[in-house]
């Protein structure tokens, strides 16, 4: 496969890093090929087994595209969504693992399921890609550093990917598509100021921008007019959730009538079934009559690359740094197309940040380190925003000035919304959660009138963080409750609010401490919360562990993943043992409970567990068949055929341990493949006839010489060639020196 010069320089660093590291990471930009170099280490390794985990089967569609393409066998990769991983338990052992949009191995959930594979192949290989591992919302933590220590065959900034001109630069715009309704918010939240003076200065200054926001005539309409010189090009619509989408796509048409009034518009997100057809459909439209766009929300943030994508349109209210990046690279397809994909970054509001500011500045840090290139960056960007943001600010601070004014929208936001603002949360044009947190540091510093406390305490304000943080996560809670009638299933809480859960468990371990306030033990109980869950908990495991000690007694082993899709209590019980070797590995396992469990030999290793299951299974099939398993051979939905040869592989290398071949070697299983064995079992079909011919005849056979229809003084020939090329094994070489003379 022929890669792009920047990743022929990644991979060789790869290859040499592989000779000392077990795990690698590859940090580059959005549509630099990340997926080029996974399919190039599958192509240059196609004797060994991949493990390939991505947030989404877009990506293994890509990847899939890539090997046909390129002639690429993917017999021996799994691709396996981290979804997924997390629910099921990992089969099979790999050589290598690659996990792509390694950021994503930072969430609790999706965690846990890579660790456990990572536990279970600790001798594989780990390759991993991103283009942001720093999970911004997650204490910046950096996962490149957490899952691959640091080890980087590259790691390349957006900026750096387009002074290289590997990506192209974009023409970058960025508009505004709801200013008209935070005039009017801020219109009528004048016209309901009980201040005089303040509400004639206000309706002045409104006036002022509605004006100067005229003369200004930067409608959408006008920008996209504007901007889209392909008329019938294709644009991927970024937007924030699921309603703003089906609003977006039932109002848009205007927006473009001056670009095309003839537009295809495809729908793809995790809840809509139709997704995989209209991805396809999109894809393929090549209508030089029509607009194309594809509205989306998150699916195609990561890992999914189109060739003839002419930009993209960000609908967004995102603070997410890492999403910004992802949404913007896009657009940037690694290929030699020449045209400037255009990038429309549409914000919903005047406080969603400076996105123009936050692209110049990606620009100017790559143009700081122009000494290394001789073109300078004469970047395209163009702000509609700047000059409304300022007036509207200016707006805005004025309302800000008013205490009693936005005290009255504090109250009313707490009626509205049973809860505080978070320190970003703004309510009908005002940033009320900045101003929140203005009025602690008020406090703190003594500079808060008495009056103005009283008023904040008497609609019980938080003046603790660690408070408002407890109350903001608890009116999250009691809206979730409130929409669905009662207390909510992980699967029914929206994936933005997956903290939910690990916040409720804190409350759990803190109820059973005795260090959760008795109010809030009443408020969570009130939601439906079960508090006690712990002590119930406590006799769940006792039944449990009496449930696995006589499932051993009676069939001599622990339950595995076959007994799992036969019976309900094993695959409560194949659930219940995993857990226990989660709690062993996060230290949460009690003295007691680790005491009962070894007590009947508990397999805590999970490859070990796995091994004996195949081994036992293996064992099996050969008293049944008198052979060894070929490689496709399954059993109890196990891969026994693909196992037997990697034990194989093991023993070749002389990796398997003395106590593996022992068993092996008790059970009369040879350690070869069928063609192995076949091939030994001519061999002695030769041999044990020369051996006979010598006996009987007392001489060796002559050149012409036929016994039993074989030609054994050819064979004799070919073998000492072998013997001198060392390519017997050492058992034959020995047989054969009996046959000289």
């Amino acid at each position: 496969m022929k890669l792009h010069k920047h990743n022929r320089e990644t991979y060789a660093n790869m290859v040499r890093l592989f000779k000392t590291e077990d795990r690698v990471a590859a940090v580059q930009p959005t549509g630099t090929g990340k997926s080029y170099l996974i399919m190039q280490l599958i192509e240059d390794n196609p004797d060994k087994k991949f493990c390939v985990c991505s947030p989404s089967t877009y990506i293994f569609e890509h990847m899939r595209r890539i090997a046909v393409e390129n002639g690429i066998s993917i017999e021996n990769v799994s691709f396996i969504t981290y979804m997924k991983l997390m629910q099921t338990e990992p089969l099979e052992v790999f050589d290598h693992i690659v996990l792509d949009e390694f950021h994503r191995c930072g969430a609790d959930e999706w965690g846990r399921g890579v660790q456990e594979l990572l536990e279970i192949n600790s001798g594989a290989k780990v390759f991993g890609t991103s283009a942001t591992p720093i999970r911004y919302l997650d204490s910046g933590r950096n996962m490149a550093d957490e899952l691959f220590g640091g080890v980087y065959a590259v790691n390349m900034t957006l900026a750096e990917a387009i002074r290289k001109k590997i990506l192209p630069l974009p023409v970058y715009v960025t508009s505004w598509y709801s200013f008209r309704g935070d005039i009017e918010r801020l219109e009528m939240k004048a016209a309901e100021s009980g201040d005089p003076r303040l509400k004639n200065v206000l309706i002045g200054k409104i006036r002022k921008a509605k004006s100067m926001i005229a003369e200004l005539d930067v409608g959408i309409e006008k920008v996209f007019k504007k901007h889209i010189k392909n008329k019938s090009g294709k644009f991927i619509v970024f937007c924030p959730n699921v309603e703003k989408l089906e609003t977006i796509t039932e109002e848009c048409d205007p927006w473009f009538t001056e670009v095309n009034c003839e537009i295809h518009k495809y729908i793809v997100h995790s809840q809509y079934a139709e997704s995989d057809k209209q991805f396809d459909d999109f894809c393929s439209d090549k209508d030089e009559k029509a607009l194309k766009l594809l509205f989306c929300i998150d699916m195609l943030n990561e890992g999914v690359h189109f060739d003839d994508v002419d930009g993209v349109i960000m609908l967004r209210a995102t603070q997410s740094a890492n999403v910004f990046y992802q949404q913007l690279g896009r657009a940037l397809a690694c290929s030699d197309s020449k045209k400037k994909p255009v990038i429309f970054d549409i914000v919903n509001n005047f406080e969603t940040g400076d996105t123009a500011g936050q692209y110049a500045s990606l620009m100017e840090i790559s143009r700081e380190s122009s000494g290394e290139y001789e073109d300078e960056i004469e970047f395209e960007l163009y702000d509609y925003v700047r000059d409304i943001r300022e007036i509207l600010s200016e707006l805005n601070d004025t309302f800000s000035n008013s205490w009693e004014l936005n005290f009255e929208l504090l109250k009313e936001y707490t009626v509205k919304y049973d809860g505080f603002p978070s320190h970003n949360t703004s309510y009908e044009g005002i940033n009320l959660g900045k101003w929140c947190l203005y009025q602690r540091v008020l406090n703190n510093r003594g500079e808060l009138s008495g009056e103005r406390k009283d008023k904040l305490n008497s609609i019980g304000f938080p003046w603790s963080l660690n408070e408002e943080n407890w109350m903001s996560m608890y009116s999250e809670l009691a809206g979730i409750v409130k929409k669905l009638g009662h207390f909510p299933k992980r699967a029914e809480v929206p994936n933005d609010s997956e903290t939910m859960f690990t916040w409720l468990t804190t409350q759990r371990k803190k109820h059973h401490k005795g260090t959760l306030e008795p109010e809030r033990a009443e408020m969570l109980e009130s939601l439906g919360f079960d508090l006690k869950m712990i002590e119930k908990n406590r006799a769940d495991w006792d039944v449990r562990f009496e449930q696995l000690k006589e499932f051993k007694e009676k069939h001599g082993r622990f339950p595995a993943n076959s007994d799992a899709k036969k019976d309900e209590l094993c695959r409560i019980l194949c659930t219940w043992i995993n857990s226990q070797r989660g709690r062993l590995l996060g230290n949460k396992m009690t003295p007691e409970h680790k005491e009962k469990l070894d007590s009947i030999e508990f397999p805590w290793s999970r490859q070990d567990a796995l091994w004996n299951k195949n081994f036992e299974l293996v064992c099996r099939y050969y008293a049944e068949h008198g052979t060894v398993p070929e490689v496709k051979t399954e059993s109890e939905g196990m891969y026994i055929g693909k196992w037997f040869s990697q034990q194989i592989r093991h023993f070749t290398k002389g990796e398997l341990s003395k106590e593996r071949i022992e068993r092996f070697n008790e059970k009369g299983i040879p350690l070869m493949s069928i063609r192995e064995i076949h091939k030994m079992e001519t061999w002695l079909k030769y041999y044990n006839a020369y051996v006979e011919y010598l006996e009987k005849y007392g001489e060796q056979p002559g050149a012409a010489d036929k016994y039993n229809g074989l030609e054994l003084r050819k064979w004799r020939s070919l073998q000492l060639k072998k013997l001198h090329e060392g390519k017997l094994k050492e058992e034959q070489a020995e047989m054969l020196e009996r046959l000289r003379g």
